[in-house]
């Protein structure tokens, strides 16, 4: 796939109000051609470009012709040597725009590599499974994107894994607490301590996770949390059995504008699963979604976890409005794209 003649790469001014404005409309042009809506803020845009993951120096704004139509979104996990590229497009030339703001992602991404080497797998390896051991570069597209999908097998990037995005229609659930079962209830997460056990419950919940890098440290951790668009304390919850904390779910505000409340993260600990915990407190989000007014709780979910969580959101109602593709490029070869 050639480069749309006329293309030209910029930084993004992220202290340009209408900038921003130019990055949201591009995110959302993108996302309503290729699935035909979209759940993005100006929060989230903004979250993106700016929070403590971004790579601000790697965004890029991609010009044809004076006007603005295309947008890449660089953000890096250190820890688990992971650079996260969001490439959106809009206009007649949109996969070709997008490859070309991969491929800048890319140089940008084989520079940080080269700056903090990484030991590297070991013999035998399979390249494509994420590991802190390589720097490896992670894209997302959606389902029906064919043209995002082609410039990523042209990128030689490789499909590892897929996520579902999906909603529960709240109307009609009841707004009181649901009873808990025998032994089982939540608290707020409430100081520092809790703060911290949270995130020990987090990364022994996620331990198995794919791509899981929990096990980073809890300040790195914290910050990321709190600068999550619609980030909100009042709603982060630890969950007991019989008095001793074995779970977590953090809801927030981030699709508060589409009538939904969004479950941020649910996890249990393995060995307090099968007692009804993770259920229990999906029933208590949804009727907490009801109390605020809402029409629906989202979430997203790995399709091919390990824990069973995907039939239990099934069987609890949740239907799936969008299927994500996420694709890998290992850091080995970058240097020459």
């Amino acid at each position: 796939m050639e480069t749309p003649p006329g293309v030209s790469l910029r930084r993004v001014d992220l202290s340009s109000a209408s900038e921003m404005e130019t990055a949201f409309d591009i995110v959302v042009g993108c996302e309503r051609a290729a699935v035909g809506w979209t759940d993005s803020t100006r929060d989230s845009v903004r979250a993106d470009l700016t929070g403590p993951d971004a790579l601000v120096d790697a965004h890029r704004i991609a010009v044809v012709g004076g006007d603005a139509v295309g947008l890449l979104i660089v953000e890096v996990d250190r820890h688990g040597r992971e650079v996260f590229l969001d490439a959106y497009a809009i206009g007649d030339d949109a996969a070709a725009v997008q490859e070309a703001l991969m491929r800048s992602g890319l140089a940008s991404a084989a520079e940080l590599a080269s700056a903090d080497p990484a030991p590297g797998p070991p013999a035998g390896a399979d390249p494509y499974a994420l590991s802190p051991l390589m720097w490896q570069v992670v894209a997302a597209g959606y389902e029906q994107d064919a043209g995002y999908r082609e410039a990523l097998q042209g990128l030689a990037f490789h499909p590892i894994r897929r996520f579902w995005r999906m909603l529960l229609d709240v109307r009609g659930v009841s707004a009181h607490e649901p009873t808990p079962p025998e032994g089982v209830s939540r608290r707020l997460v409430s100081g520092e301590a809790d703060r911290r056990l949270m995130h020990a419950l987090f990364a022994e919940s996620f331990a198995e996770h794919f791509g899981s890098s929990h096990d980073g440290p809890f300040d790195d951790w914290m910050a990321s949390i709190e600068a999550l668009p619609g980030a909100d304390p009042s709603q982060w919850w630890l969950a007991m059995l019989d008095d001793v904390p074995v779970g977590v779910c953090l809801l927030d505000e981030s699709k508060a504008e589409f009538g939904e409340s969004y479950v941020r993260t649910l996890g249990v600990v393995p060995a307090a699963r099968g007692r009804g915990v993770a259920t229990w407190l999906l029933r208590c989000s949804a009727a907490d979604a009801v109390r605020r007014g809402r029409t629906g709780l989202a979430l997203s979910v790995d399709g091919q976890n390990t824990t069973g969580a995907t039939a239990l959101y099934q069987s609890l109602g949740f239907t799936t409005r969008q299927v994500i593709d996420v694709w890998c490029y290992p850091l080995l070869n970058a240097s020459s794209r």
